[in-house]
């Protein structure tokens, strides 16, 4: 089984009409991580990792549900899904030691009205390990077309905006701490 490290958590926000993924505009608001993997353009890397890849990527069922029913869903490269979803499946059924504390074990156990500490704040889980089949992004059956049309507005209003070159060196460096 492939572990995996650095997940970032984070919630769809609940009002506004975000129109990508991430930032002012968008959909996701990510939670404060705590650790320097987080910090340090991270998460800009990792979006550039999966906005190059972003033609090899698609959603996925993973057969784990919440306790309400709602399906967790992966969003990652067609290539990789079938080993990102046993690592996903294997991790909540046996969790173990992550950077920071993530939540995604807590899909299947937590009901949405929790307060509890053992209750479940996050519907967003990022992947942002420097890997082959790191920078996959799992989140709640519900918030898919949500997801599915920011992500994609992001590829078409900035990615593509950019030379071949420009996308191809902003991947280069994505590839480095």
């Amino acid at each position: 089984m492939r572990k995996f490290k650095l997940i970032q958590r984070g919630t769809f926000k609940k009002k506004g009409k975000g129109i990508y993924l991430i930032g002012e505009d968008g959909v996701v608001s990510l939670d404060y991580m705590g650790s320097a993997e987080f910090e340090f353009g991270a998460i800009p890397k990792a979006f550039r990792r999966l906005m190059y890849y972003y033609t090899e990527y698609e959603v996925f069922h993973t057969e784990i549900y919440t306790p309400e029913h709602d399906e967790l869903m992966v969003f990652c490269r067609k290539n990789y899904a079938k080993e990102i979803i046993q690592a996903i499946q294997e991790f909540v059924e046996k969790p173990y030691y992550l950077q920071e504390y993530s939540e995604l074990e807590k899909v299947p156990k937590s009901k949405k009205e929790d307060t509890s500490f053992e209750g479940r704040n996050s519907n967003f889980w990022w992947c942002i390990d420097i890997k082959s089949s790191g920078d996959w992004i799992a989140f709640l059956q519900p918030q898919t077309d949500v997801f599915t049309q920011a992500i994609k507005n992001d590829y078409q209003d900035w990615w593509l905006r950019k030379t071949a070159k420009e996308r191809e060196e902003e991947y280069n460096k994505s590839l480095h701490w």
